[in-house]
């Protein structure tokens, strides 16, 4: 009988599984796509249907369907295991709760409590009345899965310890608060939502994580929106509201709508506009921004027109042109957010996404309508207001454009405002978007030991890959390598197992193969993708037949004269530490293999 794992792979096709994540492009009988994982310009992320894998050229991440799920949803294997169970049919037998890791027991935590707190909805016929006076409809209601959370100390608590959940892993869930300023009697723990309209988050596979509830006729005072903390399942710095249920229509239109509140989502997606999504308690981050990229380059901002949604709208613009985003704005009717728009008119709303405004656009129209053109001050103050985002401009054709449009409607010299723009610091809060900027004040020497490590690795998967995929040349290796010239230890126990074997090299070039899934079984059984991996790169490289021995010879080059050199630098330290203490016999010995060594680098 398959184990759940074959069967899921049986029943997805891995170029599904990551398509439902990121836009991939036919390529030959490949797909490729830009890498979600690190930030590039040209597509350097392959999946292969044949080998049901898939592999960064860029940043040299790979894996399965498995290893894909879990590193672009931050889950271990066992969250992974079922997110794809779900997708699959696959029905995973239960666990011993003793047995479940604490973050499959958040994840039923905050399952329970929303099915709770949608029970207590039913109940309240109050609260179903205001959200349908919002606009909100009871197909909404259900398919967003909108509670109530009742008007008690701990109902919530209660009903959750009753279904036998600890009340540690309540607390870890972000549902109860210990109680240490009220004099309630017997409360040891109360629930940290009470009375107010529940809206369940979800992390990208739809899993519920977290909640916000809004204030039902309570304190005015208190918070009108209170989130969860943060836990170990629910980071609001990397989750969007509706995510799950917008991501398809991202990829379909081509374009994500992001707004400030769960009930302007709510109605979008009601009034037939689904792709749109909206931070979760916290303002827009580059993690934000940089899992919408995963579906889209194209950004529509609908924040409210007040103030504050002016300010939040320059922010998300600052961050998303660092991460080259296509930026336009929607123009809403003064004082009015989405919400109010779509429930007045739901065309007046679909017209408004068709007539937003490139991003400097925006820029342009909202200063010039501040100002009087008249006066010097005022163009001085323009340009100061304009210049910024003008610099912020990757592209430099695009920003010479809006130079000039810039020195014509200010009537002055674009040399000058050149001269300006030379001058203008892009200092803001958000620099850290670009991960150069984040790896300012790292350990240098720490960064390079890791790049050394990775184009070392790099070299041994495809010395393998290349004699993996052309065998007749396995001799080569046999005859030039032994184990101590390989740094992974993977690579190092394909290359012994290889050692071991004998391959008739007359036989091979007229069509023996090698049984690469004996291989892959027999050595690595619990790296099920790895040769697929290491042979998928060769097929990616392009390389003639005609080259595949010169590459060879220089894969195996590089590995020994890595070898040399480390070694040569580490006794280089020993014969320094044995000066100092001037132990006359080691320096001999050392300096003996130092020279020995010398000569063996020398003939590299």
């Amino acid at each position: 009988m398959d184990s759940p794992i074959d069967e899921i792979k049986n029943k997805l096709d891995v170029v599904d599984v990551i398509s439902g994540y990121i836009k991939l492009k036919k390529a030959g009988k490949d797909y490729k796509a830009v890498c979600p994982f690190h930030n590039e310009k040209t597509p350097s992320f392959f999946v292969s249907p044949s080998k049901q894998i898939w592999h960064c050229f860029g940043c040299n991440a790979g894996g399965d369907m498995f290893s894909f799920v879990m590193q672009i949803e931050g889950v271990e294997f066992a969250e992974a295991l079922r997110t794809l169970a779900r997708k699959a049919g696959v029905e995973l037998k239960k666990q011993d709760p003793k047995l479940k890791s604490q973050r499959l027991k958040l994840y039923e935590i905050c399952q329970e409590a929303a099915e709770f707190f949608e029970g207590n909805l039913k109940e309240e016929k109050a609260v179903q009345e205001y959200l349908i006076k919002r606009g909100i409809s009871l197909k909404s209601i259900e398919e967003f899965n909108i509670g109530y959370a009742l008007n008690s100390w701990n109902s919530l608590y209660k009903h959750l310890t009753d279904l036998g959940y600890e009340t540690s892993d309540i607390e870890k869930a972000g549902l109860i608060i210990q109680n240490t300023k009220y004099q309630i009697q017997n409360t040891k723990y109360y629930d940290r939502f009470r009375k107010r309209i529940m809206f369940p988050i979800c992390d990208i596979s739809g899993q519920i994580i977290g909640f916000t509830g809004r204030i039902f006729k309570g304190d005015e005072s208190t918070a009108k929106y209170m989130n969860s903390p943060e836990t170990p399942i629910f980071n609001k710095s990397q989750i969007l509201y509706a995510l799950d249920k917008a991501k398809i229509d991202m990829r379909k239109e081509d374009g994500c709508i992001l707004a400030e509140g769960q009930i302007d989502v709510i109605m979008s997606h009601q009034a037939g506009v689904k792709n749109m999504a909206a931070a979760s308690g916290t303002a827009l981050t580059p993690d934000h921004l940089r899992i919408i990229k995963r579906y889209t380059n194209n950004l529509l901002l609908a924040f409210d027109t007040d103030t504050a949604g002016e300010t939040a709208t320059k922010r998300s613009i600052g961050l998303a042109q660092e991460l080259e985003f296509n930026i336009k704005i929607i123009i809403l009717p003064k004082d009015k957010d989405p919400a109010d728009v779509i429930k007045k008119n739901p065309k007046e709303w679909k017209e408004a996404i068709e007539n937003a405004k490139p991003i400097m656009e925006f820029y342009f129209e909202n200063a010039f309508s501040k100002y009087n053109l008249e006066k010097l001050e005022d163009k001085r103050k323009i340009a100061q207001e304009l210049l910024p985002p003008i610099k912020k401009i990757a592209n430099e054709i695009e920003q010479a454009h809006w130079l000039q449009v810039l020195a014509a409607k200010l009537n002055v010299q674009e040399k000058l405002l050149n001269e300006a723009l030379a001058k203008v610091k892009i200092l803001d809060e958000y620099s850290y978007a670009n991960p150069a900027h984040r790896q300012e004040g790292a350990s240098e020497g720490r960064g390079q030991v890791a790049l050394k490590k990775l184009q070392l690795q790099s070299l041994e998967e495809n010395l393998l890959g290349l004699a993996l995929k052309y065998p007749e040349y396995l001799e080569v290796l046999k005859e030039n390598l032994t184990l101590k010239y390989f740094t992974s230890p993977m690579a190092g126990k394909i290359f012994q197992y290889l050692k071991k074997q004998k391959f008739d090299r007359t036989c091979l070039p007229a069509g023996r193969k090698i049984n690469l899934k004996k291989i892959q079984k027999e050595v690595l059984p619990n790296q099920p993708y790895y040769i697929a991996h290491v042979i998928f790169q060769i097929e990616h490289y392009d390389l003639e037949e005609k080259d595949v021995l010169k590459e060879i010879n220089f894969c195996i080059k590089a590995l020994k004269s890595n070898y040399f050199k480390k070694n040569l630098a580490e006794l280089s330290l020993a014969i320094k530490k044995a000066e100092r203490e001037k132990n006359k016999k080691e320096i001999k010995n050392l300096t003996k293999e130092f020279n020995k060594l010398s000569r063996g680098l020398s003939s590299y």
